[in-house]
């Protein structure tokens, strides 16, 4: 299912009846001025606790993701484990002396 588009006016000038659309017609992009403001989406039935913990994994997913593009941008995707260990220790003993 394609997720629709709707501006921030829509919404709240609409907002009873996209709440209850939401289950037939998925998920919706909410822009604010021409740009992605947030994402709703409808309950999966299986309890809120549920879709929060989804939400949540997904966030981790995305931090996930943008630290493994930095990482690729500064090349330090390309450090050695020994380099790593090294850098763990040194951390370490700066902390001891703290």
């Amino acid at each position: 299912m394609k997720p629709s588009v709707l501006n921030t006016r829509e919404l709240s000038k609409q907002t009873a009846r996209v709440l209850r659309e939401l289950s037939e017609s998925g998920p919706r992009i909410i822009t604010r001025g021409g740009e992605v403001a947030g994402i709703l989406i409808p309950p999966s039935g299986q309890g809120i606790e549920e879709d929060i913990d989804l939400v949540a994994r997904v966030r981790l997913a995305q931090a996930l993701a943008c630290s493994q593009a930095e990482a690729v941008r500064e090349g330090s995707d390309r450090i050695s484990m020994e380099e790593i260990d090294k850098e763990v220790a040194a951390v370490r003993r700066d902390r001891k002396r703290k």
